[in-house]
């Protein structure tokens, strides 16, 4: 694990610098053969053979032979060829972190023997990158590990497969059976197995982590050292290193000697993070949070760590802005839920300035927090003080501490790369503990994350309560008058996506007959900002506008910025956005309006900050358009429920476009849209649902005729009047509110 925040540029780069020395010379020492080492200088790569199997590969791979180089670390986060077996003796560093494209070629002696402990493809689908980040082949004579992660193609074209979705066999990850998960007596000494530790223990002492896990041999050794307690990383879609000797035999001995063991699970990082590694999507952060959980506990139950441990989750350094913190908390909430569900205890590593800071500022609220907290703060403070984390807060035995980084130390002639640990926490054991279920709730509990683009997500649990079997949202702009939100979800479903920007949210728990369990405290909505859309467009002369909504606030003044890659492309002084909902505009210099012109579509990122509400960014595009001359007239006349934002609408070549508009109501709007020109309809929209309180588009048509007449327009500019009819209600029955009708001039325009 890497203390990213902690670490120094100038330490950095020193071990940058020597873990690039190390790679180069043993790169040199381990080439396949004298031609191989050629041809790595030709330009379309070089070719190794390996037991009869045949890779091709970029020229600058290096290729590393494990049979005469048996101390090189097999990681899969730089590109390399590594062919034979991972052995119990590798050295590696402790930061590896994340995945690139790498190819492990190893013997398939003893059937499918050869692939325990090598890196295998997560269990859960949502637990893994977009695409997967690994895939197993199983050929005559050898098992091929490849990993990839944005260069997919270079893998096809490495192992010659049309695709890597189907080359991959199919592993299944198996528990343990209950006779290797018992610690196993046999012949040790009676000393030893009085210290032997049972699943769930609290330790407090001193600890270490490695990225690959050490040889029995070495566990042995370093019972001369001041440890007791090993990190050992059990998978994640970003774990970096093999683990040969990570198996339910090397848990059970290392459990009967006395090692508390710390079982560390990589999955998913924020979504901008610095190592590079496959992110959480935003919108699915609970999801991918839950099936990171379920994937954790198979790897666990495989390796003989059943119901009653821990599993850390191992959530690196990343920037507290408002998408990354959304996200992170979203993602650990639903792990924490799912290892309960399972019966595990749950526990998060992170930097004290990151994911620790985020975790204490929900501490105590219906978020589902963690049970245990691994600090990342490297100053050297063999406790588990940190001024990030109130004395309050997880207090009773719940804290680690990686107190130093990445070093080597040596005890009972064995050498290990390690970062060193203070721990006062659950650690797991060899068997099974009593399945941690909590003290039962007397109520279900809700937490309400809004998301960029508008939507809210509510993650609904209620620890202890086993008859749960769906849940049902309510909403409402006073607590005092919530409605049912949507229909009733699965109570499996882990998050409730909704599309209304309500105030106040509750939940209830409904048994299989559709009777109340139980309902949860009434939860405030944040306050939040929101862009809507997926394009921005903008003149060749004057304003482009991002649409913009700020919820839960008296007064929204925002401050905006265009990036493209790492360069600005604009920083806006500070606006105000109309309440319901506006436009944010913003000015190009010439040399970006030209620059854009050149595009039909340009990928920018768009960060928005306000007062109270804090900081989102989406990927938008910027499309360009031209127009001349006078706009034609524009006005809008809002009804009780809806109302038009946009003077200006966009129409592509095939005649389809939208119609900015908010809607106003305390309940969803079911809005249709007609558009006319010259006294005829020329394009008209179905009943379209527009959430409560939501901007968004309202998607229409141009007729034949609509086209003609934007198309014969000198200025590109098609003057025409919009009419919305809207009711409002949460289903449109009885409930519903009259119709209403907000109309306005609004100019098209072709892009």
């Amino acid at each position: 694990m890497t203390d990213n925040r902690s670490r120094s540029p100038l330490t950095a780069s020193v071990l940058a610098v020597a873990a690039l020395a190390i790679t180069l010379a043993l790169g040199a020492a381990a080439i396949a053969r004298p031609q191989a080492a050629h041809a790595a200088q030709a330009r379309d790569g070089h070719t190794v053979r390996y037991q009869g199997y045949t890779v091709r590969v970029p020229a600058g791979w290096p290729v590393f032979r494990l049979t005469s180089h048996s101390h090189t670390c097999v990681r899969f986060d730089r590109h390399a060829v590594y062919l034979g077996t991972p052995t119990a003796t590798q050295q590696c560093p402790t930061d590896p972190l994340g995945r690139t494209e790498a190819i492990l070629v190893a013997p398939r002696a003893g059937g499918q023997a050869a692939a325990a402990g090598n890196l295998l493809p997560t269990t859960s689908a949502g637990a893994q990158a977009t695409g997967r980040s690994v895939a197993r082949i199983l050929a005559p004579h050898v098992i091929v590990t490849a990993t990839w992660n944005r260069d997919p193609g270079v893998i096809r074209q490495a192992l010659s497969v049309p695709s890597l979705r189907s080359a991959g066999a199919r592993f299944t990850i198996r528990r343990a059976p209950a006779a290797a998960v018992r610690q196993r007596a046999g012949t040790r000494d009676h000393a030893l197995l009085r210290s032997k530790v049972k699943a769930g223990d609290e330790y407090t002492g001193l600890g270490f982590d490695a990225c690959s896990t050490p040889s029995q041999s070495q566990m042995s050794d370093w019972l001369q050292s001041p440890f007791r307690a090993a990190g050992v990383y059990i998978g994640g879609t970003n774990m970096a290193c093999s683990q040969p000797n990570l198996t339910s035999s090397w848990v059970s001995d290392a459990s009967a000697i006395g090692w508390h063991i710390v079982p560390i699970y990589v999955g998913l990082q924020a979504p901008a993070n610095s190592c590079g590694c496959a992110p959480i999507s935003p919108g699915s952060a609970a999801s991918e949070g839950a099936a990171a959980a379920t994937d954790a506990v198979s790897r666990a139950e495989a390796i003989g760590i059943g119901p009653g441990n821990p599993i850390y989750d191992d959530m690196e350094a990343y920037d507290r802005t408002t998408k990354n913190t959304t996200a992170v908390l979203a993602f650990l909430g639903a792990w924490t839920s799912k290892l309960h569900a399972n019966g595990y205890v749950s526990g998060v590593y992170s930097s004290d300035g990151s994911g620790i800071e985020d975790l204490v500022a929900h501490y105590g609220t219906s978020f589902a927090e963690p049970d245990d907290l691994w600090v990342a703060n490297w100053n050297g403070e063999e406790s588990t003080a940190d001024s990030t984390i109130p004395a309050a807060d997880w207090s009773d035995h719940q804290r680690l501490h990686q107190y130093r980084g990445a070093h080597t130390d040596h005890y009972g002639g064995a050498a290990i790369n390690i970062d060193s640990d203070y721990i006062d926490a659950a650690t797991a054991g060899a068997g099974t503990g009593a399945p941690v279920t909590g003290e039962p709730s007397p109520t279900p509990s809700l937490t309400v994350t809004p998301m960029p683009n508008g939507t809210i997500q509510a993650a609904p649990s209620w620890r202890g309560e086993a008859g749960i079997a769906s849940w049902q949202l309510e909403g409402g702009s006073s607590p005092s008058a919530l409605t049912p939100v949507g229909k009733h979800v699965r109570a499996s479903r882990a998050t409730v996506s909704v599309r209304n920007s309500y105030s106040y949210y509750e939940v209830l728990a409904l048994d299989a007959q559709g009777r109340t369990l139980g309902t949860s405290a009434i939860v405030a909505t944040p306050a939040h900002v929101a862009m809507f859309g997926k394009r921005v467009y903008v003149p060749r002369r004057g304003q482009g506008g991002v649409p913009v909504a700020c919820f839960e606030l008296t007064s929204c003044r925002i401050v905006l910025k265009i990036r493209y890659g790492k360069r600005t492309v604009r920083s806006v002084k500070p606006q105000s956005v109309a309440a319901g909902g506006g436009v944010a505009h913003f000015m190009l210099s010439g040399y970006w309006h030209k620059f854009i012109a050149r595009h039909s579509s340009l990928p920018v990122t768009i960060t928005i900050k306000s007062k109270g509400a804090g900081r989102i960014s989406q990927a938008m595009h910027l499309v360009p358009y031209t127009t001349s001359g006078r706009r034609p007239h524009q006005s809008s006349t809002p009804s009780a429920q809806i109302k038009l934002i946009g003077g200006m609408e966009f129409v592509s070549s095939h005649g389809s476009g939208g119609v900015l508009a908010a809607c106003v109501a305390t309940a969803p709007c079911k809005a249709s849209t007609t558009i006319s020109a010259r006294g005829r309809i020329v394009g008209r929209t179905g009943q379209e649902t527009l959430g409560a309180g939501m901007v968004g588009y309202l998607h229409f048509s141009l007729t034949p005729r609509g086209r003609t007449l934007l198309a014969r327009t000198k200025s590109n500019q098609l003057g025409v009047q919009v009419q919305i009819s809207s009711q409002s209600g949460a289903d449109g029955g009885a409930s519903a509110s009259a119709v209403s009708v907000a109309s306005g001039q609004v100019t098209l325009a072709a892009f």
